[in-house]
């Protein structure tokens, strides 16, 4: 208020519509471009209109995410890269296989439990094996794994590093999920552990709000995520099976996210691919428009033929000359 006592420190805000230096044009293109995903409108809606984002809903319910499964095997046409996010556990490994397409729109392509004792190599190279699994595209090519991350947060952390370790250079990244508001999805990685391996924090808050915000997209397009018609109920539970809780805390306002379910390792195994995804740093829709060139090269393009020679054409291959 313009009356009340000031420390000597004045704050406005002010939207960017009112700016003389941005055409209105320029801010309709921005924002036609910014919609697109829930994450880039949210930072458009802060910066230019200089207003407060507001968060539709808290948790997502597994029933909606559920209804919308689809009949598809194998690796489906939209899908020009694929990442795979890691969740270890005391009896076995979760793993789910996501392929990434333009504008970020996602397919889960196989989620997969590998049973066996961490401790033991077995599973790790039932692992090993099954991320060295190429998928085959429609297109006639075969798309590997690009990255992976693994979380190193549970009991088998020493297991991990002695994987991670030779297989850093294929993009075999250890993380550590690391909690709290506005934190980085990926971070600077340090080699201060005893595996001597580069070790990335997760910032998985951030990762959950942007994975729940992509669950709440109805139509196929920017950001929507596909799921296999194949997939049980269960996956769907562990997928959305934490919300946000917001807490006061000596007056100030904390967002939380807490479990509502037991088991989660569906949504932790997407927060990793997702930071897989991320660590990649890949400019998804350049990727999409290579291999959509590539397609175009091999396909046959059509004769191009004249008038007068498309009708000669007719008369020779007319019902009596075919007989013939």
């Amino acid at each position: 208020k313009a009356g009340a006592k000031s420390d000597g420190i004045a704050g406005f805000r002010l939207s960017g519509l009112n700016s003389p230096w941005i055409p209105l044009t320029e801010a309709v293109r921005d924002f036609l471009e910014a919609k697109k995903l829930p994450e880039t409108l949210r930072v458009w809606v802060n910066t230019y209109l200089g207003e407060t984002w507001e968060e539709t809903g808290e948790g997502v319910a597994d029933e909606g995410i559920a209804d919308r499964r689809e009949e598809y095997e194998g690796c489906p046409e939209g899908v020009v890269l694929i990442t795979a996010g890691v969740d270890v556990q005391d009896d076995r490994i979760e793993c789910e296989i996501v392929g990434w397409g333009r504008d970020e729109e996602s397919w889960s392509l196989d989620y997969r439990t590998i049973y066996g004792d961490p401790s033991g190599p077995a599973v790790w190279g039932d692992l090993e094996a099954y991320l060295n699994t190429p998928w085959h595209h429609p297109r006639g090519v075969e798309l590997p794994v690009r990255a992976a991350c693994i979380d190193t947060g549970g009991h088998h952390t020493s297991a991990v590093y002695s994987f991670v370790k030779p297989r850093e250079g294929r993009r075999v990244f250890a993380i550590k999920g690391v909690g709290g508001e506005g934190r980085a999805l990926v971070g600077r990685p340090s080699k201060n552990n005893i595996g001597k391996v580069r070790l990335f924090p997760v910032g998985v808050d951030t990762a959950k709000e942007l994975i729940y915000a992509r669950l709440k997209i109805g139509e196929p397009g920017p950001g929507y995520c596909h799921f296999p018609a194949h997939y049980d109920d269960e996956y769907f539970r562990q997928l959305t099976a934490e919300q946000i809780v917001t807490r006061f805390s000596k007056g100030y306002r904390k967002r939380e996210w807490k479990k509502i379910r037991a088991r989660n390792e569906a949504l932790d195994c997407r927060v990793y691919a997702l930071a897989a995804y991320a660590l990649l740093n890949a400019n998804i829709n350049q990727i999409a428009n290579r291999i959509a060139m590539k397609r175009e090269a091999v396909e046959p393009k059509p004769e191009l033929v004249s008038p007068a020679r498309r009708i000669r054409r007719a008369k020779q291959q007319n019902w009596v000359n075919g007989w013939r």
